[in-house]
């Protein structure tokens, strides 16, 4: 069966996570194309399963399913439409292409079909027009048809991102997509317990709820910081109903993690620690390299803690930030001595060594790393 996933404005990053869920699920796969923002593979799976685990993605805009057949599309589609018993028959195509959607409704209408096309602007459309329900939202991609199983859930995530009783605009910036895409990232199961020690205002430990993982724990160095998330963890959990959900949010230093956890406790470390102090584009070099050096102080003293407390095998997912200085990167080299710990860098389910996050007008970069305890 094959697969289109349209992918979001970081594709590096949504085709890592969309391998990193199939594996999980143990659903074996071929990767067939690349191209103008869509992934396409051929799933070993059916219909029903990619469609029931489509919501767990961050980084997925939407999700569609090929209709067989060796016709031209519109002809697949007007084949695929006139099966529909009554009503009044709504569809849309992307890319927009009116000349195609004009000829699918004249010869819909033909056949003696009530018929309206929706040119969609954008998924909210799509949803609007229940397009969704009726699966009658198509995409065109050389030359084959794919009919949309899934779309994102943009109220979720702007529910879960702007809504929640506390926003932290200073250092709750990671946003929810960003979250989820990481938590998927590791490829670890729903069963396992999940720690963020830089936790803010709780928006990865937010995200992993709205997944399913039922044993949550978040430390930070600030009060304010865990009051939000104490406020927002509540909030999430009376909002959606969960039942049977362990949380445990506590003020701490990442050093002093085994004062309130067991060694070998967590299976799964999710976290945007701190990356230092905002930055504006005008420091010089020097201050750059000054902060660099900090922080890869703290990050290696934090993984010194992460692994007496992981299990054997544990898994982190962690950013450690790069800085632009004019055309050059400045990095926090940290990784030598991290590996050195007992940690093993793992590459993606993509291939790639890490996965940098990042637009052009930001003077930050995330660059996401997944490491293993040995």
């Amino acid at each position: 069966m094959q697969c289109i996933f349209e992918l979001g404005h970081q594709p590096h990053i949504s085709t890592a996570e969309v391998l990193a869920i199939l594996k999980r699920e143990k659903i074996k796969y071929e990767v067939l194309s690349t191209k103008n923002d869509y992934f396409i593979l051929d799933v070993k799976s059916t219909e029903d399963k990619i469609e029931k685990l489509s919501p767990d993605f961050g980084g997925i805009i939407q999700v569609g399913v090929q209709i067989e057949s060796k016709e031209f599309p519109q002809k697949i589609i007007v084949d695929y439409l006139q099966t529909q018993e009554s009503g009044k028959i709504n569809f849309s195509i992307s890319p927009t292409n009116s000349k195609l959607a004009i000829n699918i409704k004249k010869e819909l209408k033909a056949l003696g079909k009530s018929v309206r096309y929706v040119e969609t602007k954008n998924t909210a459309s799509i949803l609007h027009n229940k397009l969704l329900e009726s699966k009658s939202h198509f995409t065109v991609f050389q030359n084959s048809v794919y009919k949309t199983i899934f779309i994102q859930d943009i109220e979720g995530f702007t529910q879960r991102d702007y809504y929640r009783p506390v926003t932290d605009n200073i250092s709750g910036m990671l946003p929810p997509k960003l979250s989820r895409t990481m938590i998927n990232l590791s490829g670890c199961n729903k069963d396992a317990v999940i720690l963020d020690p830089f936790c803010g205002s709780g928006t990865i430990l937010n995200e992993a709820l709205s997944l399913g993982f039922n044993h949550i724990i978040g430390s930070d160095i600030s009060p304010k910081a865990i009051e939000d998330s104490k406020k927002n963890i509540s909030w999430m959990i009376e909002k959606n109903n969960l039942k049977n959900v362990k949380s445990k949010i506590f003020l701490a230093k990442t050093t002093e993690l085994l004062n309130y956890l067991k060694p070998q406790s967590i299976e799964l470390i999710v976290a945007e620690p701190y990356m230092g102090k905002p930055l504006h584009g005008r420091e010089p070099n020097t201050v750059l390299e000054q902060q660099a050096q900090d922080l890869a102080k703290l990050y290696i003293d934090s993984f010194k803690t992460f692994y007496k407390i992981l299990k054997a095998d544990g898994i982190i997912i962690f950013i450690i930030p790069k800085f632009k200085f004019g055309n050059v990167w400045i990095t926090v080299n940290c990784l030598d001595e991290i590996k050195k710990l007992g940690f093993e860098i793992l590459n993606f389910e993509n291939g790639d060594r890490s996965l940098l996050y990042h637009r052009p007008t930001q003077f930050v970069g995330r660059e996401i790393w997944k490491f293993r305890k040995i």
